[in-house]
Order: structure tokens, then sequence, then C-alpha cells
């Protein structure tokens, strides 16, 4: 992937403003436009078009709207152990901050992309299948009459900005078998529909109540991290429920796996 096609896809991503964030936009931004909603936005995009650069062997552009502090730290992650390899690709840009009262004034990004990692240890490589998933959290300041610049930043992978692992795989021959009791080769899929088990590994911190729950769905693809989590979350409440009794229980994700059930043969 060219440096170019990594900007262009931070171009296009999906940017997200919150309703609250938005609405602080619309009475911030009528006293200064540096508040409103396209210049804060086209500012996100520009810092992280910055960054893609950067990771790209380009710090130009970022040296110039970031705090060299700042700039270090968010090319070099986990205390420099590890760095993001050439052509990230940037998946969706969220606004979910702004303080323009705030001294001096801030706005918050979040923004994730998949990617590979770089580590400081060249016997280390990175083992997952496909390209992770990262997360990026950016803060920018102002300073009157300036414009934006980048104060502080970091990149992690996602599981670690969300404090769970999240996996999606196939079946296994010998899960099958133990589900099913047939160590039949399973059949080829038929429809445009398959079956997926979404298993969550969960716990109540304050009660130290841990458990797991599951959810089977039937779709035509498998279910992305953030759907997984919206699936199994009932799932989750009933088992907290049936275990503490009623309340305003507050569990945590620890793990989410996704599995692609394979098919039984013909005539079961």
């Amino acid at each position: 992937m060219s440096e170019s096609e990594s900007v262009r896809l931070v171009q296009a991503a999906s940017l997200e403003i919150s309703a609250p964030v938005a609405e602080t936009m619309r009475q911030a931004g009528a006293l200064d436009d540096r508040f409103s909603a396209d210049h804060v936005s086209r500012t996100a995009r520009q810092v992280v078009a910055a960054w893609a650069m950067a990771v790209a062997g380009d710090d130009t552009a970022l040296a110039a709207i970031a705090e060299p502090r700042a700039a270090y730290w968010l090319m070099h992650p986990d205390q420099a152990r590890w760095q993001v390899a050439p052509d990230p690709r940037v998946t969706q840009i969220k606004i979910w901050g702004l303080e323009p009262d705030r001294e001096p004034p801030r706005f918050r990004v979040h923004f994730e992309f998949a990617g590979r990692r770089q580590f400081a240890d060249p016997t280390q490589v990175e083992n997952a299948d496909g390209d992770p998933t990262f997360a990026g959290m950016l803060d920018l300041t102002l300073t009157d009459p300036g414009p934006w610049h980048l104060e502080s930043g970091h990149v992690e992978t996602l599981d670690q900005y969300l404090h769970y692992v999240f996996t999606s795989r196939r079946e296994t021959a010998e899960e099958y078998h133990r589900r099913t009791g047939s160590p039949a080769a399973p059949a080829a899929a038929a429809g445009p529909l398959r079956r997926y088990r979404v298993v969550a590994g969960f716990a109540e911190h304050d009660e130290r109540f841990g458990s797991r729950a599951e959810v089977e769905v039937q779709r035509a693809a498998a279910p992305t991290r953030y759907e997984a989590e919206d699936l199994v979350w009932p799932a989750i409440d009933e088992e907290t429920s049936r275990a503490l009794g009623e309340g305003d229980w507050q569990p945590s994700l620890l793990w989410v796996d996704v599995i692609g059930l394979l098919d039984e043969p013909p005539g079961g």
C-alpha cells in the first residue's frame, strides 16, 4: 500500500461525533470557528493522516502539528517495545470530547485501524491470524490565536484498549465431535446463512463473581467484535441475575469468542 493510499483511507474512514459533543460544537463554533464541527473534523482527519504518513517514514506533517514528546510516544507505543508497521488501514474516527472552556481548550479523538506490529526484538513476530485491530487516542489543544496541535497521543491493540480479548475462528473437528457426538466429516454449508456461537467470559468484580455466557445465531457472515458484544450482553445479564439476583450489576468482559459452527452431514 502506498503512502497516498494510507492517507486516502483516512479521508474515507467514517467519522462520528457524539451528540453531546456536536451540541457543544454548535454553541462554541458560533463564537469561534475553530470549535465548529467542520473545522474540528478536518483537523482530526489531518492529524490521523499525519500519523499514517509518519508510520510510512515521512514525519514532516506530524512534526509540524505535534509536541515532540507527543509525536515520539505516538510512534513508539508500549514503552518503545514495538511500532506500527507501514500501511495501517484506518477504519473509523470518533470525536468523543470537546472542552472549549478548558485552559487550554481541548478536543479528543479515538480512531481504529488494522495493521501489524514491528517489534524491537527481531525474534518476536506478530502471530495473530489476519491483521490485528488497534486503537489510537489523541488529545489536541488550542493556543490562542494559533491552530490546534497534538498535545498527547498513543496507540494500543484494541484488546488492550477494551480490556478483553476477542477471537473469531472456525469450529475444530474435536469441538464438533464433542458438540454432536459424531465423528463424521461435516458437510459443506448449504444456503446463505451460517451458524455462529458467541461465547463470552465475564466478571462482576464487586461481587467477585465470574462466569461465561453464550448465544447462537444464524448470519450470512461472522459477527464483528462490536456485533458480538451486542449479541452476547443479554445472555451475560441473564446469567449475572441468575447467580446474584436482581440488582444494578455491572459485569465486564474478559474475553469474547466467535466460533463458526461446522454443519452436520445431511440426515443428522
